[in-house]
């Protein structure tokens, strides 16, 4: 195909999107929609170069392979082995096998199906792991695995319906993905048959039967058009969209736009993305989509707090000289070799993946944490809930019932207790599941993670959920309790203070909780609502005799704790210097604590426990209790921790309903 060098310049607007988004700049809330402009770009050239092979008879799978080994494997090595030394250097032991697993993931290109089984790509958790830009990557070649083949299928048996069968499996494609996302918006994000459509938006604009004619006028109104899809997109999506499904059509279309109308005129726009500039941005565009996520992760995973501009503009830069040094030392004399040794570099690609994917496998064992403390404070983070994979989550609420109890076993087709809640009540289910074993009772975890178990409110609005995922967590309530008549207690456990509209942490989004779609979003209704549903909640469950049990929040810290504590141990000083004053931690906590106790006082049949009591004294709160450490992360307790928990805590026991 010929040359273009606006398509580099397209490059360069969708590289700068995602690495000023990536970098929580102002403006640029959906900068991510920049990688479903690559996408489009990339189909539309890959489409462009297997045709035009296939037209001149001399497409073979063996030269195809090797363009596309030549042109991502090289780079994406030095990411790998940089990001494998600073993880080694830097990371907790469980946080390298997670790496470890990430980088065999990416490394095999299934990197977006390990990501969507993580927590997902916005905020929080994610903005630590260094590869989960590589999803993209996956993507694409998930689908370059499959294009090619099918392509000649199509081409040597009924070549005229190619076109159709693009279009056609674009929009069947692009309307799975408007289903998808609002009933798992992960899923609709990270996996490939939901973002088809933009890669074959691309291919279809490769395969016009002729060179398209546009006025001069016609071909700047498009342009234009186009750039502003992308720009609008860019400056008012955000994390909290139901994106991608049609949210995803305006900047496509728009790289679409641009691509066309660079065929066959020179409008202004076009111009513009051609200047040296950009064209030089555009031709780095690769190593520094490579670069820039990996050294934002690690500094933040490192120093444990949202960075700074100039720390961001340092580590910015330090990403476009890496990208430069790439593309001249690496990326340029690999594109140098030529076809004749094909053989040689597609075995020596495969080879090279292979050892990142045996590296990855081993991660554990290249950690230079070593200290025989820090090795405990791994152990204890490790400890998770069992029941946590298995039962939380809305795919799992509804799963068998044996599969998802604590305590002794259930008798006569009836739990005893149950813990309902978002993550909050997951974490504290080992603590209950002790408490139910010394109590003779039989207990049952409903959880998903972000939602509210609680009735009469119409949609929690955060970017980490969906209304579909809370909804089912609310029917999973009502039908359990109408399933099983002798159940006497009912813990409600939550992030309480994360949904009252109020910012609790400076790198994630606030929360609210609606009481109809017209609502306002604002802490004082967030509060308003929570109260409505509460005692609406509580009278669901005091007309069937169930005691209430409101189970308030372990003290949170603005950083991880768990970071802290390795950190102390490593510079020889005190994990009591990792406490926080027990003023801030009410600061946080106060609202729905003192919420939570009124109900508890006011309303018959409901108790509130709070685990401040146990884990803070007058003056501090302390991530460390008699020795045992008690955080996985900044807010939620590990398995030994939540144990631990339960020797300080008392439960109220009805007794057995006869």
């Amino acid at each position: 195909m010929e040359y273009r060098k606006d398509i580099d310049g397209l490059r360069a607007i969708a590289v700068l999107a995602v690495v000023l988004f990536h970098a929580k700049m102002p403006g640029f809330s959906g900068g991510f929609v920049g990688v479903d402009v690559f996408f489009v770009v990339s189909g539309y050239l890959i489409t462009g170069l297997i045709a035009h092979d296939h037209a001149n008879g001399r497409f073979a799978f063996s030269t195809f392979y090797f363009r596309r080994i030549r042109r991502i494997v090289p780079a994406l090595l030095c990411v790998y082995a940089a990001s494998t030394l600073l993880a080694a250097l830097l990371m907790l032991p469980d946080d390298m096998r997670t790496f470890g697993q990430s980088l065999t993931s990416s490394a095999l290109f299934y990197a977006n199906h390990f990501f969507y089984s993580q927590s997902g790509y916005f905020g929080g958790a994610s903005d630590l792991k260094p590869l989960l830009h590589t999803w993209s990557l996956s993507i694409e070649e998930q689908f370059y695995l499959v294009w090619p083949l099918l392509f000649l299928v199509l081409a040597r048996w009924r070549a005229g319906w190619v076109q159709y069968f693009v279009w056609t499996a674009a929009a069947i494609s692009l309307a799975a993905s408007a289903i998808m996302v609002g009933r798992d918006r992960e899923a609709a994000f990270f996996l490939a048959p939901f973002r088809t459509w933009e890669l074959l938006l691309g291919a279809a604009l490769a395969l016009l039967p002729r060179r398209p004619r546009m006025s001069p006028g016609l071909a700047e109104l498009a342009s234009r058009a186009g750039l502003v899809m992308i720009v609008t997109s860019v400056v008012l999506l955000d994390e909290t969209e139901a994106f991608p499904g049609l949210l995803a059509v305006p900047p496509c279309l728009g790289a679409a736009l641009l691509v066309f109308t660079g065929m066959d005129q020179r409008p202004a726009v076009n111009r513009l993305l051609s200047t040296p500039p950009a064209v030089t941005i555009g031709r780095i565009s690769y190593p520094f989509y490579l670069w820039h996520w990996p050294l934002l992760a690690f500094a933040r995973y490192h120093l444990d707090r949202p960075l700074q501009w100039e720390e961001i503009g340092g580590l910015l830069g330090v990403s476009l000289l890496a990208a430069c040094a790439t593309y001249r030392c690496v990326e340029q004399p690999a594109r140098s070799i030529t076809l004749a040794r094909a053989p040689h570099v597609i075995a020596a690609g495969v080879l090279s993946l292979g050892l990142f994917v045996y590296v990855g496998s081993a991660s554990r064992r290249w950690t230079f944490n070593l200290d025989p403390e820090i090795r405990r404070l791994d152990a204890a983070i490790r400890s998770e809930n069992a029941l946590r994979r298995p039962c939380s989550g809305p795919k799992n609420i509804f799963r068998d019932d044996e599969a998802c109890t604590f305590g002794q076993p259930r008798t006569g087709g009836s739990y005893d207790m149950a813990i309902f809640g978002d993550s909050h009540a997951n974490h504290y289910t080992p603590a209950m599941g002790l408490l139910a074993q010394q109590a003779g009772m039989s207990g049952r975890q409903i959880t998903v993670g972000g939602c509210l178990a609680l009735l009469g409110y119409y949609e929690v609005v955060s970017p980490y959920v969906t209304e579909g995922d809370c909804r089912s967590l609310r029917e999973a309530m009502v039908r359990f309790v109408r399933e099983n008549p002798r159940l006497q207690i009912a813990v409600l456990a939550h992030h309480w203070s994360a949904y009252t509209g109020k910012t609790i942490y400076d790198d994630q989004a606030a929360i609210y909780v609606l009481g109809s779609g017209d609502d306002e979003r604002s802490q004082q209704r967030s509060l308003q609502v929570l109260r409505q549903s509460l005692e609406e909640t509580i009278d669901f469950f005091g007309q069937r005799g169930i005691h209430v049990v409101l189970l308030g929040e372990v003290p949170l810290f603005a950083s991880d704790p768990v970071k802290c504590i390795a950190a102390a141990l490593r510079q020889g000083r005190s994990v009591e210097s990792c406490h926080r004053p027990v003023q801030e931690v009410q600061e946080r906590l106060g609202t729905m604590n003192n919420l939570l106790s009124e109900l508890a006082v006011r309303r018959k049949g409901v108790s509130f426990v709070s685990p401040l009591d146990t884990m803070c004294d007058k003056v501090w709160c302390s991530p460390v209790a008699d020795g045992v450490y008690m955080y996985r992360d900044r807010e939620h307790l590990n398995r030994v921790g939540a144990e631990h928990l339960a020797r300080g805590m008392r439960v109220p026991h009805l007794g057995p309903r006869l």
